[in-house]
């Protein structure tokens, strides 16, 4: 079995040489490449095609959260853990509406660590003591509200396909994968179509089941 290819970025040195010394430990996981900004980290993404990424949230220019936008929004099959000193409820809330799979402090244990990796690779999150913080009610709610077109192309968006790529897909004009794609944010009260997908990945919505049978993760 390969092991999870790992890319970590903080912009401290000493910080970033702890991590990885940690995932070192970590069996099925490697890092592969560390980067010391936000703005790097789209690059280092695009070059060393990473499973996982563990970003500082706190960071000069471009912050963690709004690096975590960057790469989901790219590539959103990609698992990212922020980490920050801070276990604030606010950050949780902001990382998870930018699709983070979890949120890991400073001061993490081993153990806790290695859980927090072994569970978003499997699919999972990873927000101990945070699951309130998301409303799971009303997310659901909101998502159960999306039309079955809806639900197909948001679908295909969380697969990396562009609005062109699903339009030809499924036998739209591309303006109307934009209006949909409207609809969804709109429902599901978000900013972006990756806020949306990642509300929906939570909850297991995306699965291929007809069914869709809606849980959390």
């Amino acid at each position: 079995m390969t092991d999870v290819p790992v890319l970590i970025c903080d912009d401290h040195w000493i910080v970033r040489q702890a991590i990885q010394a940690r995932i070192d430990e970590l069996p099925g996981f490697e890092v592969v490449a560390e980067v010391a900004d936000g703005a790097s980290v789209l690059p280092a993404v695009r070059k060393h095609q990473p499973e996982l990424v563990i970003i500082d949230i706190e960071m000069p220019e471009v912050n963690g959260i709004e690096a975590t936008r960057r790469v989901l929004t790219r590539f959103p099959g990609i698992k990212v853990l922020v980490f920050t000193a801070h276990d604030d409820a606010n950050l949780v809330r902001l990382a998870a509406r930018e699709g983070a799979s979890g949120l890991i402090v400073k001061s993490a244990s081993f153990e806790q660590i290695r859980d927090a990796c072994e569970a978003v690779t499997a699919g999972g999150s990873w927000y101990p003591g945070f699951e309130g913080q998301f409303d799971q009610d009303d997310e659901l709610q909101r998502l159960q509200a999306l039309s079955d077109r809806e639900r197909e192309i948001l679908a295909l968006l969380a697969t990396g396909m562009r609005a062109q790529g699903v339009a030809e897909k499924i036998g739209i004009q591309t303006a109307t994968v934009y209006t949909h794609v409207r609809n969804v944010v709109r429902k599901l009260g978000v900013e972006t179509r990756t806020q949306a997908v990642a509300i929906a990945t939570r909850y297991s919505f995306l699965d291929p089941d007809p069914s869709m049978r809606l849980t959390s993760r």
